[in-house]
């Protein structure tokens, strides 16, 4: 059995129409043929069935108006029928309002809940309903993205409507969100995002503004009040730095008993006062400022992604001693394989004096022969995945002990358009992962100097991949 903290199951089957009697279901895993691999789906009902996922999160998600109008999507759309050009213009153009896209998305999944007997799954609203010996797909919601809930059309509208979609989903009857991913990769009306999208250049991707604003507040303590229905947890994942910072100051004032949830992420592998920053400048074409990285080294022959988006050392403490749960991504790009690339920040958050360049790291002395076949390559990039989590127990040990080790577990971000690590290209590879986590945890490990008795190994992987998720929801979506 494996746990998933942030899948999307229903998003490229949902984009595939305007009408939902022409939409495909959520267990059909598309192909589309092309050399962007990231839009084949990765975590289709039948993937993760195949895969033995016993218990998801599924994430809804209104696509955005500059994902929607970029070119990789309407490339695709112009040379597949998985996606309708029409549908994604329409969207673009704000004719579909942002929280229509998201009960649209959960109505077409709710359609694919029973097509046969082999090809069914359980919604969840509590770990009361949760059967331990069921081999039917097991799932939770939550939302990616605070955009979700603005009104009819795609600007946030007053905010009494926005507060309002939100109590929807903490009445009884309506469909219960464990976690509400604050904000995504496109400007919103709460807080400052993380730059996150060098794929795409458009300035709506650019962050704007200091922190979160007053709106952004209304909706942190509507969700996470008990006042009004069960609470809906925040996942800081998006949310810039100087956001994640005064979110923790709000909770720790106002709600010191909530979770800190960070649900698909990768690790910096540093203190956000020590940025393994290159050079710096201002963007020419909007206020933000401009930050080169060097790779920032880890353990054995792997580096870190440094960008903001991912966690600095003071976010896992944070999150740790809130009792929190960190969801580790697959995508190679988040857990920093590959080349780093320039990051943007609002000026408003940061002046450019307040980045100081540093000497370059020792960089690892790389042998090609050590990465020179497919496997080899899949190794390596085993060892990044163990690289982020490793460093999470490293740092979190500090803070909680060994406790440290209960609070991470894997939140895959499959169908978020990413590139996932060759071994676990989707869902159907979930049944891997064990065996290849106990190959090579133990390896980095002791590269970093973290001590794991042999016969604890199997424990600490089934911990990540399962346990964990299980006893955090049991005592979090009562």
């Amino acid at each position: 059995m494996f746990f998933d903290f942030h899948c999307h199951p229903s998003f490229k089957t949902f984009l595939g129409n305007r009408q939902q009697s022409r939409r495909k279901n959520c267990w059909t895993t598309l192909n589309f043929d092309l050399d962007f691999k990231i839009l084949d789906s990765q975590s289709s009902l039948s993937q993760v069935k195949s895969g033995g996922g016993g218990l998801i999160v599924c994430v809804l998600y209104g696509l955005e108006s500059g994902f929607a109008g970029s070119g990789l999507i309407k490339l695709a759309a112009g040379l597949s029928p998985h996606v309708e050009k029409r549908f994604l213009q329409e969207i673009q153009w704000g004719e579909w309002g942002y929280n229509q896209l998201m009960m649209g998305d959960w109505q077409h999944l709710m359609l694919s809940q029973q097509i046969s007997s082999e090809r069914s799954f359980k919604l969840l609203s509590g770990m009361q309903q949760y059967d331990p010996g069921s081999d039917r797909i097991q799932v939770i919601l939550a939302a990616e993205g605070g955009h979700n809930f603005y009104d009819s059309d795609q600007l946030p509208g007053l905010p009494a409507g926005i507060i309002e979609n939100l109590l929807l989903h903490k009445q009884p009857g309506n469909p219960r969100l464990l976690y509400i991913t604050l904000t995504h990769l496109q400007q919103s009306a709460y807080c400052t995002h993380a730059y996150g999208m060098k794929l795409i250049k458009n300035l709506v991707f650019y962050p704007t503004g200091k922190g979160i604003n007053p709106l952004g507040r209304r909706f942190i303590r509507t969700a996470l009040s008990n006042q009004n229905g069960p609470p809906i947890w925040i996942d800081i994942k998006h949310m810039s730095l100087w956001s994640r910072l005064e979110f923790y100051q709000l909770r720790n004032t106002e709600f010191p008993s909530a979770p800190i949830v960070a649900t698909h992420m990768g690790i910096t592998g540093v203190s956000y006062l020590n940025k393994p920053i290159k050079k710096i400048q201002t963007d020419r074409q909007s206020t933000c400022v401009e930050v080169f990285y060097f790779r920032q080294p880890g353990a054995v022959d792997t580096y870190f992604n440094p960008w903001s988006i991912n966690l600095y050392d003071e976010d896992i403490r944070e999150i740790m001693l809130s009792g929190g749960l960190i969801g580790l991504s697959l995508d190679q790009r988040i857990l920093g394989f590959g080349n780093v690339s320039k990051e943007l920040f609002s000026q408003d958050e940061f002046d450019p004096a307040e980045f100081q360049p540093i000497r370059r790291p020792r960089y690892h002395s790389m042998v090609s022969d050590h990465h020179n076949t497919r496997q080899k390559l899949r190794n390596w990039q085993i060892r990044y995945f163990c690289n982020n989590w490793l460093h999470v127990i490293k740092v979190g040990q500090l803070a909680v002990g060994g406790n440290a080790w209960d609070h991470v577990c894997i939140g895959s971000d499959f169908d978020g358009l990413i590139d996932p690590v060759d071994d676990f290209k989707s869902a159907s590879r979930y049944k891997f992962i064990f065996g290849r986590l106990v190959e090579w945890m133990p390896v980095v490990a002791q590269a970093m100097g973290i001590a794991v008795p042999p016969n604890e190994v199997q424990q600490k992987v089934r911990g990540l991949v399962f346990d964990n998720a299980i006893k955090f929801l049991q005592e979090h979506y009562s």
